[in-house]
């Protein structure tokens, strides 16, 4: 079986989802893109920024309440997180659609 070939694009956008998924393991994004997770791991290395960013999300046992802004903030955070996962799917569907016309 022929080893894929990712544009470097991809790559760096698999990177930042990793990043901007704080809740999210290698693994779960690996698989989610249709990836092994070592080959994730090698691109994070490479592109990463080592800046993962950490969404606060109280459980019940929290005594603190969060606040309207707060809250906004984290909203805003998981819309660009799912943004850029639609934006990953949509590339891989058009690069794998190109792939498969023969």
């Amino acid at each position: 079986m022929p080893s894929k070939t990712y544009t470097e694009e991809f790559k760096r956008d698999a990177v930042a989802l990793y990043e901007n998924s704080s809740g999210a393991s290698l693994t779960t994004i690996a698989t989610d893109l249709g990836i092994n997770r070592a080959t994730l791991h090698n691109w994070v290395k490479r592109y990463g920024t080592a800046a993962r960013t950490t969404i606060i999300t109280p459980d019940s046992s929290s005594s603190a309440s969060v606040t309207d802004t707060e809250r906004i903030r984290q909203l805003e955070r998981q819309v660009k997180r799912l943004q850029e996962e639609r934006d990953i799917l949509q590339k891989a569907a058009k690069y794998f659609a190109e792939e498969t016309n023969w």
